[in-house]
């Protein structure tokens, strides 16, 4: 399956500058096959995300959030909409909480920008690690890389969509089928994708 992993809209992220529709849309025309909505310390209710599905039948929608830490990482949760995520401020206690609940902790955009110190020099350590994305360098996707191998971390391809006309660089692509929330859990710990990018010409 093809999967974007970390998407934004205007719906919840101030950043973002395409509605739910537009992006649904893209991705459909890009052959994506499922999504994951993570907006900016907000989540989608189960409504909205059951109606978004019942509108783009074509796609598996499903629920995550891009949390704002202390010291400026941002971290990925996977899977879910439990709005406890968005009350955590200690990053032991929401990636406790994720690995309890199977949720997938991925930390985006790592070297984006210069930080005082990041999550990756700390004892709790996310599942991932963002790779290359639309919005992170080459030089920043090498840093990625070291940092994921000396760790043994996974690294992940994601777009961090946050205009519709952005999609179709950066994503994974996964041998099972993802069915449930929590299926991205296993296949990424489990090395069970591959990381995708557009094709140069």
């Amino acid at each position: 399956m093809k999967v974007e992993l970390h998407s934004h809209t205007m719906r919840y992220s101030g950043c973002a500058v395409s509605t739910p529709a537009q992006l649904m849309v893209s991705l459909i025309q890009h052959q994506y096959d499922a999504v994951f909505l993570t907006e900016h310390d907000a989540v989608w209710e189960d409504w909205e995300l059951n109606t978004l599905r019942r509108e783009y039948p074509e796609l598996r929608i499903f629920p995550g959030v891009e949390l704002s830490l202390p010291n400026d990482d941002h971290l990925l949760v996977l899977g879910t909409n439990d709005r406890e995520y968005l009350t955590l401020r200690q990053p032991e206690r929401i990636i406790a909480r994720a690995q309890q609940a199977k949720h997938l902790t991925v930390l985006a955009h790592p070297f984006r920008w210069p930080k005082p110190y990041s999550l990756l020099e700390t004892d709790s350590l996310p599942d991932a690690v963002e790779f290359r994305t639309h919005n992170s360098d080459a030089r920043a996707g090498e840093q990625s890389l070291t940092a994921a191998r000396h760790l043994r971390l996974p690294l992940v391809n994601a777009g961090d969509t946050h205009a519709a006309q952005t999609l179709g660089h950066f994503w994974i692509d996964t041998y099972p089928d993802l069915a449930s929330n929590t299926d991205i859990y296993d296949i990424v710990r489990n090395g069970m994708y591959e990381n995708a990018m557009k094709k140069r010409r």
